[in-house]
């Protein structure tokens, strides 16, 4: 019977992308407990989930899961990132703490971290906490678990738990909200490519942008303090997704869709509107502040009127590149550069560059 009700928790955690935590505390029953840590090598380029509930261990007669990572011998200084997740349920919010152990090369403990945990930053996941690690050289070893007297305490800003002492908070603004300590929740590893120098952030997700551009072609001239209508250009709002490129954290593939819409009147009062759908796929290369892509841009679906009567110009594509800057919950701002040659319906071939700003809420 044990063994069933483990082979049904186990069927439930891979097809889910979570379990309540009925299951979850049922999962860490039902699991047998190891009489020591294991450890596997430390992942480089890694971006996901690091699958605590592999393995369980017992801590002042409670369980805990884990997940114990052995680092290579004379690897230099370098961090790691660790996201736990706020997670709903019919039980209200929860999430997993992390308590984070390191030993040396030879099992001796250095360290063991209670963080205190802010879930300021947002993702297409939802709201996370994020906590980086920084690994000296003479760390060998590192476990990932959590405190099980814990469980079924509500969680608050500054608590004592038996002589330990942390506190967190759920929202950016500090307003309290109750939550439930978690055996596993929804935990993500973000780790640095081969070598363990490369800097790294989280590369997958989706996102939206909000950008405007300005043409080289001007089309007409706006009344005062309003942008001049420019061919190619305007006011634009996309969204996309991006991919993370295996065994590369600093590099992603960003694709994505908009729409540009811009009505201004002349002095004169003449009315000028210009529309056109928008797709862009990039390549970009990040650290934790900044990034830098390259790739192309089209205009498609283009449509501008004058006084009434309407023209179409034919799709258009071009190279772009652009800068951001990565700002804190997943904000960035940046410009961004696109070449591009529009054609009328006379067959005239019309050069509008693209220069522009941009706002983007990332993953």
């Amino acid at each position: 019977m044990r063994l069933l009700c483990v082979m049904l928790s186990v069927c439930v955690l891979s097809a889910c992308s979570g379990l309540t935590p009925k299951q979850q505390q049922m999962l860490l029953q039902d699991t047998p407990v190891s009489g020591a840590y294991d450890f596997e090598p430390l992942p480089v380029g890694m971006q996901g989930d690091p699958e605590l509930s592999d393995g369980v261990i017992e801590i002042d007669g409670k369980k805990s899961f884990y997940k114990g990572y052995q680092l290579p011998y004379g690897h230099g200084s370098f961090v790691i990132q660790l996201r736990t997740y706020i997670e709903r349920s019919e039980m209200g919010d929860g999430f997993f703490y992390p308590v984070i152990e390191m030993y040396d090369f030879n099992m001796k403990q250095i360290d063991v971290l209670r963080p205190q945990l802010r879930f300021t930053q947002f993702s297409s996941n939802g709201r996370y906490a994020a906590l980086p690690l920084r690994l000296n050289p003479e760390v060998g070893f590192l476990v990932i678990r959590t405190e099980p007297k814990l469980f079924g305490q509500e969680a608050s800003y500054t608590t004592a738990h038996e002589g330990a002492s942390w506190s967190y908070s759920v929202t950016p603004f500090n307003k309290r909200k109750s939550a439930n300590y978690l055996p596993l929740g929804r935990v993500e590893l973000l780790t640095p490519d081969a070598g363990f120098n490369q800097p790294f952030e989280k590369m997958s997700g989706a996102f939206w942008q909000f950008s405007f551009d300005r043409g080289g072609e001007e089309l007409a001239v706006a009344e005062d303090y309003l942008p001049n209508l420019t061919l190619g250009g305007g006011p634009i709002f996309s969204v996309g997704y991006a991919f993370a490129i295996p065994s590369r954290p600093s590099s992603s593939f960003r694709s994505s869709i908009g729409y540009s819409y811009l009505s201004v009147s002349d002095k004169s009062g003449t009315s000028y509107e210009q529309q056109f759908a928008v797709g862009d796929l990039m390549w970009v290369e990040s650290n934790q502040v900044s990034s830098v892509g390259i790739g192309l841009t089209a205009r498609g679906a283009h449509e501008f009127s004058a006084g009434g009567v309407k023209t179409e110009l034919d799709p258009a594509w071009g190279p772009k590149v652009m800068v951001e800057i990565r700002g804190a919950m997943g904000v960035s701002l940046g410009v961004q550069l696109s070449w591009l040659d529009f054609t009328d319906q006379q067959g005239n071939n019309i050069a509008s560059n693209q220069i522009g700003f941009f706002l983007s809420k990332l993953y």
